[in-house]
Protein backbone atom coordinates (compact mmCIF):
# COMPACT_ATOMS: atom_id res chain seq x y z
CA UNK A 1 0.00 0.00 0.00
CA UNK A 2 1.53 3.33 -1.12
CA UNK A 3 2.29 6.23 1.17
CA UNK A 4 0.44 9.44 0.28
CA UNK A 5 1.88 12.91 0.84
CA UNK A 6 -1.67 14.17 1.18
CA UNK A 7 -2.37 11.49 3.76
CA UNK A 8 0.56 12.74 5.84
CA UNK A 9 -0.81 16.29 5.64
CA UNK A 10 -4.21 15.05 6.80
CA UNK A 11 -2.65 13.15 9.70
CA UNK A 12 -0.72 16.16 10.96
CA UNK A 13 -3.87 18.28 10.68
CA UNK A 14 -5.75 15.74 12.85
CA UNK A 15 -3.11 16.13 15.55
CA UNK A 16 -3.12 19.93 15.30
CA UNK A 17 -6.93 20.21 15.37
CA UNK A 18 -7.57 17.51 18.01
CA UNK A 19 -10.48 15.80 16.21
CA UNK A 20 -11.44 14.33 12.85
CA UNK A 21 -14.32 16.73 12.38
CA UNK A 22 -12.17 19.81 13.11
CA UNK A 23 -9.50 18.55 10.71
CA UNK A 24 -12.17 18.07 8.07
CA UNK A 25 -13.36 21.67 8.48
CA UNK A 26 -9.80 22.94 8.29
CA UNK A 27 -9.06 20.95 5.13
CA UNK A 28 -12.46 21.33 3.49
CA UNK A 29 -13.03 17.56 3.64
CA UNK A 30 -15.78 15.37 5.04
CA UNK A 31 -15.14 13.58 8.33
CA UNK A 32 -15.37 10.12 6.66
CA UNK A 33 -12.70 11.19 4.14
CA UNK A 34 -10.40 12.29 6.97
CA UNK A 35 -11.06 9.03 8.79
CA UNK A 36 -10.22 7.03 5.66
CA UNK A 37 -6.80 8.71 5.41
CA UNK A 38 -6.10 7.87 9.05
CA UNK A 39 -7.17 4.24 8.64
CA UNK A 40 -5.04 3.92 5.51
CA UNK A 41 -1.95 5.05 7.44
CA UNK A 42 -2.71 2.72 10.34
CA UNK A 43 -3.14 -0.22 7.97
CA UNK A 44 0.03 0.73 6.12
CA UNK A 45 2.13 0.58 9.28
CA UNK A 46 0.07 -1.95 11.21
CA UNK A 47 -0.17 0.17 14.38
CA UNK A 48 -2.61 2.55 16.04
CA UNK A 49 -1.51 6.14 15.47
CA UNK A 50 -3.89 8.06 17.73
CA UNK A 51 -5.79 7.47 20.93
CA UNK A 52 -9.56 7.54 20.65
CA UNK A 53 -10.18 9.90 23.58
CA UNK A 54 -10.94 13.61 23.45
CA UNK A 55 -8.90 15.36 22.33
CA UNK A 56 -7.21 12.86 20.03
CA UNK A 57 -3.57 12.33 20.84
CA UNK A 58 -0.75 10.59 19.05
CA UNK A 59 0.37 7.18 20.29
CA UNK A 60 4.14 6.65 20.56
CA UNK A 61 4.07 5.24 17.03
CA UNK A 62 1.97 8.21 15.97
CA UNK A 63 4.48 10.64 17.45
CA UNK A 64 7.24 8.93 15.48
CA UNK A 65 5.18 9.20 12.29
CA UNK A 66 4.43 12.86 12.96
CA UNK A 67 8.11 13.66 13.36
CA UNK A 68 9.00 11.97 10.07
CA UNK A 69 5.95 13.41 8.33
CA UNK A 70 7.02 16.94 9.18
CA UNK A 71 10.48 16.28 7.76
CA UNK A 72 9.02 14.73 4.62
CA UNK A 73 6.66 17.66 4.06
CA UNK A 74 9.42 20.18 4.72
CA UNK A 75 11.44 18.40 2.05
CA UNK A 76 8.52 18.47 -0.35
CA UNK A 77 8.04 22.22 0.21
CA UNK A 78 11.75 22.82 -0.38
CA UNK A 79 11.62 20.72 -3.55
CA UNK A 80 8.60 22.62 -4.85
CA UNK A 81 10.30 25.95 -4.18
CA UNK A 82 13.49 24.89 -5.98
CA UNK A 83 11.60 23.50 -8.95
CA UNK A 84 9.62 26.72 -9.20
CA UNK A 85 12.90 28.52 -9.79
CA UNK A 86 13.41 26.39 -12.89
CA UNK A 87 9.94 27.09 -14.24
CA UNK A 88 9.59 30.75 -13.20
CA UNK A 89 8.73 33.09 -16.05
CA UNK A 90 11.79 34.31 -17.91
CA UNK A 91 12.98 35.21 -21.37
CA UNK A 92 11.30 37.32 -24.07
CA UNK A 93 7.56 38.04 -24.13
CA UNK A 94 5.77 39.90 -26.92
CA UNK A 95 2.30 41.28 -26.21
CA UNK A 96 0.16 43.70 -28.12
CA UNK A 97 -2.38 46.41 -27.42
CA UNK A 98 -4.57 48.67 -29.45
CA UNK A 99 -3.67 52.31 -29.07
CA UNK A 100 -6.12 53.44 -26.40
CA UNK A 101 -5.52 50.64 -23.86
CA UNK A 102 -1.88 50.90 -24.88
CA UNK A 103 -1.88 54.54 -23.75
CA UNK A 104 -4.20 54.35 -20.75
CA UNK A 105 -4.10 50.85 -19.26
CA UNK A 106 -0.93 49.09 -20.26
CA UNK A 107 1.69 51.37 -18.65
CA UNK A 108 0.47 50.44 -15.17
CA UNK A 109 0.10 46.75 -15.99
CA UNK A 110 3.49 46.54 -17.67
CA UNK A 111 5.15 48.27 -14.72
CA UNK A 112 3.47 45.91 -12.25
CA UNK A 113 4.38 42.85 -14.31
CA UNK A 114 8.01 43.85 -14.80
CA UNK A 115 8.45 44.50 -11.08
CA UNK A 116 7.11 41.04 -10.30
CA UNK A 117 8.97 39.22 -13.09
CA UNK A 118 12.26 41.02 -13.70
CA UNK A 119 13.64 38.06 -15.69
CA UNK A 120 11.03 38.53 -18.42
CA UNK A 121 12.00 40.85 -21.26
CA UNK A 122 8.58 42.24 -22.19
CA UNK A 123 8.03 43.97 -25.51
CA UNK A 124 4.74 45.85 -25.97
CA UNK A 125 3.63 46.47 -29.54
CA UNK A 126 0.94 49.04 -30.33
CA UNK A 127 -1.57 48.50 -33.15
CA UNK A 128 -5.11 49.40 -33.96
CA UNK A 129 -7.60 46.75 -32.80
CA UNK A 130 -7.83 44.87 -36.11
CA UNK A 131 -4.04 44.80 -36.46
CA UNK A 132 -3.63 43.52 -32.89
CA UNK A 133 -6.02 40.63 -33.59
CA UNK A 134 -4.21 39.83 -36.83
CA UNK A 135 -0.85 39.84 -35.03
CA UNK A 136 -2.22 37.50 -32.37
CA UNK A 137 -3.62 35.04 -34.91
CA UNK A 138 -0.38 35.32 -36.88
CA UNK A 139 1.58 34.25 -33.77
CA UNK A 140 3.56 37.49 -33.76
CA UNK A 141 2.43 38.11 -30.17
CA UNK A 142 1.06 35.83 -27.44
CA UNK A 143 -1.76 38.01 -26.14
CA UNK A 144 -3.27 41.43 -26.70
CA UNK A 145 -5.46 44.01 -24.97
CA UNK A 146 -7.96 45.67 -27.31
CA UNK A 147 -10.74 48.22 -27.06
CA UNK A 148 -13.84 46.12 -27.68
CA UNK A 149 -15.28 42.63 -27.32
CA UNK A 150 -14.12 40.05 -29.85
CA UNK A 151 -16.55 37.92 -31.88
CA UNK A 152 -14.33 35.18 -33.26
CA UNK A 153 -14.49 31.49 -32.29
CA UNK A 154 -10.71 31.33 -32.49
CA UNK A 155 -10.33 33.87 -29.69
CA UNK A 156 -11.09 34.11 -25.98
CA UNK A 157 -11.73 37.57 -24.52
CA UNK A 158 -11.62 38.59 -20.86
CA UNK A 159 -12.67 42.07 -19.77
CA UNK A 160 -9.90 43.69 -17.71
CA UNK A 161 -11.19 47.26 -17.49
CA UNK A 162 -13.57 49.84 -18.91
CA UNK A 163 -13.17 53.10 -20.76
CA UNK A 164 -15.63 56.01 -20.99
CA UNK A 165 -15.57 58.17 -24.11
CA UNK A 166 -16.89 61.69 -24.55
CA UNK A 167 -17.59 64.09 -27.41
CA UNK A 168 -15.33 67.14 -27.30
CA UNK A 169 -15.02 70.48 -29.07
CA UNK A 170 -12.51 73.32 -29.00
CA UNK A 171 -12.66 75.35 -25.79
CA UNK A 172 -13.73 78.38 -27.85
CA UNK A 173 -16.61 76.53 -29.55
CA UNK A 174 -20.16 77.65 -28.68
CA UNK A 175 -20.99 74.05 -27.71
CA UNK A 176 -18.14 73.80 -25.18
CA UNK A 177 -19.50 72.58 -21.87
CA UNK A 178 -23.07 72.64 -23.15
CA UNK A 179 -25.79 70.03 -22.83
CA UNK A 180 -27.25 69.53 -26.27
CA UNK A 181 -29.58 67.26 -28.22
CA UNK A 182 -28.25 64.82 -30.85
CA UNK A 183 -29.79 67.02 -33.57
CA UNK A 184 -27.32 69.78 -32.70
CA UNK A 185 -24.52 67.61 -34.10
CA UNK A 186 -26.21 66.89 -37.42
CA UNK A 187 -24.37 69.58 -39.41
CA UNK A 188 -21.06 69.46 -37.53
CA UNK A 189 -17.88 67.93 -39.03
CA UNK A 190 -16.30 65.14 -36.98
CA UNK A 191 -12.69 64.26 -36.29
CA UNK A 192 -12.49 60.54 -35.52
CA UNK A 193 -9.92 57.81 -35.12
CA UNK A 194 -9.00 55.67 -38.12
CA UNK A 195 -11.15 52.75 -39.24
CA UNK A 196 -10.21 49.59 -37.37
CA UNK A 197 -9.86 51.52 -34.12
CA UNK A 198 -11.99 50.44 -31.17
CA UNK A 199 -12.57 54.08 -30.28
CA UNK A 200 -13.92 54.71 -33.79
CA UNK A 201 -16.23 51.71 -33.60
CA UNK A 202 -17.68 52.71 -30.22
CA UNK A 203 -18.11 56.34 -31.34
CA UNK A 204 -19.97 55.41 -34.52
CA UNK A 205 -22.19 52.83 -32.80
CA UNK A 206 -23.06 55.20 -29.93
CA UNK A 207 -23.82 58.11 -32.24
CA UNK A 208 -25.94 55.89 -34.50
CA UNK A 209 -27.97 54.80 -31.46
CA UNK A 210 -29.10 58.41 -30.94
CA UNK A 211 -29.69 59.04 -34.62
CA UNK A 212 -26.44 60.78 -35.56
CA UNK A 213 -24.51 59.73 -38.64
CA UNK A 214 -21.25 61.65 -38.28
CA UNK A 215 -19.87 63.54 -41.24
CA UNK A 216 -16.22 62.59 -40.93
CA UNK A 217 -13.95 65.42 -41.99
CA UNK A 218 -10.75 63.92 -40.71
CA UNK A 219 -9.41 60.49 -39.62
CA UNK A 220 -6.38 60.42 -37.34
CA UNK A 221 -4.25 57.67 -35.86
CA UNK A 222 -4.22 58.53 -32.14
CA UNK A 223 -6.36 60.12 -29.45
CA UNK A 224 -3.77 62.85 -28.99
CA UNK A 225 -3.97 63.72 -32.69
CA UNK A 226 -7.77 63.85 -32.52
CA UNK A 227 -7.61 66.15 -29.47
CA UNK A 228 -5.10 68.40 -31.21
CA UNK A 229 -7.19 68.72 -34.33
CA UNK A 230 -10.33 69.44 -32.29
CA UNK A 231 -8.47 72.12 -30.32
CA UNK A 232 -7.54 73.75 -33.63
CA UNK A 233 -11.20 73.91 -34.62
CA UNK A 234 -11.37 70.98 -37.04
CA UNK A 235 -14.65 69.66 -35.65
CA UNK A 236 -16.25 67.49 -32.99
CA UNK A 237 -14.08 64.66 -31.67
CA UNK A 238 -14.58 61.62 -29.49
CA UNK A 239 -11.82 60.83 -27.00
CA UNK A 240 -11.42 58.81 -23.78
CA UNK A 241 -12.77 60.71 -20.80
CA UNK A 242 -9.69 59.96 -18.73
CA UNK A 243 -7.50 61.94 -21.14
CA UNK A 244 -9.42 65.15 -20.51
CA UNK A 245 -7.26 66.14 -17.56
CA UNK A 246 -4.30 66.66 -19.88
CA UNK A 247 -6.22 68.64 -22.53
CA UNK A 248 -7.00 72.18 -21.39
CA UNK A 249 -7.87 73.49 -24.86
CA UNK A 250 -10.81 71.17 -25.54
CA UNK A 251 -14.09 70.84 -23.64
CA UNK A 252 -16.68 68.12 -23.20
CA UNK A 253 -20.08 68.25 -24.83
CA UNK A 254 -22.92 66.42 -23.08
CA UNK A 255 -25.31 64.90 -25.61
CA UNK A 256 -28.69 63.81 -24.30
CA UNK A 257 -29.15 60.06 -24.51
CA UNK A 258 -25.59 59.41 -25.69
CA UNK A 259 -23.61 56.82 -23.73
CA UNK A 260 -20.13 55.96 -24.96
CA UNK A 261 -18.50 53.15 -23.02
CA UNK A 262 -16.37 50.23 -24.05
CA UNK A 263 -14.43 47.45 -22.34
CA UNK A 264 -10.73 46.81 -22.44
CA UNK A 265 -10.48 43.14 -23.39
CA UNK A 266 -7.54 40.78 -22.92
CA UNK A 267 -7.51 38.43 -25.90
CA UNK A 268 -5.85 35.02 -26.21
CA UNK A 269 -6.05 32.34 -28.87
CA UNK A 270 -8.25 29.34 -28.09
CA UNK A 271 -6.23 26.13 -27.75
CA UNK A 272 -2.85 27.86 -27.80
CA UNK A 273 -0.42 26.89 -25.05
CA UNK A 274 1.05 30.06 -23.61
CA UNK A 275 4.60 30.39 -22.36
CA UNK A 276 5.03 30.69 -18.57
CA UNK A 277 5.76 34.40 -19.09
CA UNK A 278 2.55 34.93 -21.07
CA UNK A 279 0.52 33.00 -18.49
CA UNK A 280 1.94 35.25 -15.78
CA UNK A 281 1.08 38.32 -17.84
CA UNK A 282 -2.50 37.14 -18.30
CA UNK A 283 -2.77 36.55 -14.54
CA UNK A 284 -1.47 40.05 -13.86
CA UNK A 285 -3.97 41.61 -16.28
CA UNK A 286 -6.94 39.72 -14.87
CA UNK A 287 -6.00 40.55 -11.29
CA UNK A 288 -5.40 36.95 -10.23
CA UNK A 289 -1.98 37.87 -8.85
CA UNK A 290 -2.94 41.26 -7.38
CA UNK A 291 -3.87 40.03 -3.90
Amino acid sequence: MGLSIHGLRVYLCILECGSLSAAGRELGMSQPAVSNHLHTLEERFGVALITRGRPLRATPAGECLAEHARRVLDGVFALEAEMACHTAPHGPLMVGASSTPGELLMPGLVTEFSARYPDVALELRIYDTDEAIAALLGREIETAVVGHEVDDPRLLGTVVGYDLLTPVVAASDRLAGAKISPEDLADRPFVLRERGSGTRQVAEEGLAAVGVKPSVAMELGSNAAVAGAVAAGAGVGVVPLRTMGTQGNIKRVEVRGLALSRPFVLVTEVGRTLSPAAEAFVATCTGKERL
